[in-house]
C-alpha cells in the first residue's frame, strides 16, 4: 500500500505539471508601431529565433517558425503577450510555455515512466530483491525529464524577453 500511495502521489504531479514562465515589463510602444510585424522582426534580429505573430483578444500569440532557422530547438516556447496601457508606458505580460508537441511529449514521457515505475515495483516484491536501486531508475528519469524541459524552456524565454526589451527603447 506505502508503494501505491507513492505511485498515486507522482501521478497527480505529473498531470498537474506547468512548465510556464511569465514576466511583466513596462515599455513604451510609439502608437505608429504595428506589433504584430515588430515582435517577430525584433525577436529574430536580437535572439536569431523565428516568430509568427497573430493578434488575440488580449495582445498577441508568439509561435515559434522552425523553416530556415540554424538549427531546431524543440523547447523554444510559444509566448502569448498581453498589452495593458498605463499612461504614457505599457504593460507587456508575456507568458511563455513549450509548443503543444513538446508538452504532449512530456506526458507521454511521464505517463510512460509511471507505469515503468509500477512494473518496477511489482518485480521488486515478487523476486524480493535485495536492492531497490532499480526501482529508483524511473523517478531519476523523471527529474532528468522535468529539469530539462523546465530549464531550457525558461533560459530560451529569457532570451526572447530580453530580445523584445531590446525593441523598446
Amino acid at each position: 500500500p506505502p508503494a501505491f500511495c507513492f505511485i498515486l502521489f507522482l501521478g497527480g504531479i505529473f498531470m498537474n505539471i506547468d512548465f510556464s514562465v511569465s514576466e511583466s515589463h513596462s515599455v513604451h510602444i510609439p502608437d505608429t508601431v504595428d506589433l504584430s510585424d515588430h515582435l517577430p522582426k525584433t525577436i529574430h534580429q536580437h535572439s536569431g529565433w523565428k516568430y509568427s505573430c497573430e493578434k488575440t483578444e488580449d495582445g498577441y500569440f508568439l509561435k515559434p517558425t522552425f523553416r530556415d532557422m540554424p538549427y531546431r530547438n524543440s523547447f523554444v516556447p510559444e509566448i502569448s503577450v498581453g498589452i495593458s496601457p498605463g499612461g504614457e508606458h505599457h504593460y507587456l505580460t508575456l507568458k511563455g510555455r513549450p509548443v503543444k508537441f513538446v508538452r504532449g511529449f512530456m506526458n507521454i514521457w511521464f505517463a510512460g515512466l509511471l507505469l515503468l515505475e509500477v512494473f518496477m515495483l511489482v518485480l521488486a516484491i515478487c523476486l524480493k530483491l535485495d536492492r531497490l536501486f532499480p526501482v529508483f531508475i524511473p523517478v531519476g528519469m523523471c527529474i532528468f525529464g522535468y529539469l530539462l524541459c523546465k530549464i531550457a524552456t525558461k533560459v530560451i524565454f529569457r532570451s526572447v524577453v530580453k530580445a523584445i526589451l531590446k525593441g523598446f527603447p
